[in-house]
């Protein structure tokens, strides 16, 4: 007598596995988000913050945030919290001129060489469009 052999049980599909990635994007604020400029992917998100703190902490170094003549009210919510946190920290305000409006660039051209870090990440730590670099989670697939 002979037997059947027995039928193999068929595979099932391997589920796929997630991973999380974290990825470190330069944001662009007068661009829609969706055209950020991706720098570098991590599988921590410590090491993606700590990357992306990295490349603010580079771009705040040389870059003036009142280039092209622009008003702090473009920059922040409320002007008047520049002032009252440029005394908080002891930074040297502008001079109001007699005629016309302050010059911010050449202010920040002035007084950012004499600012501690401290005082310098607190004042664009005030900003609302300057964290250029962030970091956002996203999920892969296998």
């Amino acid at each position: 007598m002979s037997r059947k052999p027995a039928a193999k049980k068929a595979k099932q599909p391997r589920k796929a596995k997630s991973l999380k990635a974290y990825i470190v994007v330069r944001e662009v604020s007068a661009v829609n988000t969706s055209y950020t400029e991706p720098d570098l992917v991590f599988a921590s998100k410590k090491a993606a913050e700590e990357h992306a703190e990295r490349l603010n902490r580079e771009l705040r170094a040389h870059t003036n945030p009142f280039a092209g003549d622009t008003d702090p009210g473009f920059l922040m919510s409320d002007e008047d919290e520049l002032f009252k946190l440029l005394k908080t920290f002891g930074v040297p305000e502008p001079k109001a001129p007699k005629v016309g409006y302050v010059k911010w660039d050449q202010w920040w051209a002035r007084v950012v060489g004499e600012l501690t870090e401290g005082q310098r990440d607190a004042v664009w730590a005030a900003f609302d469009e300057f964290e250029w670099y962030e970091v956002r989670e996203t999920t892969l697939e296998d």
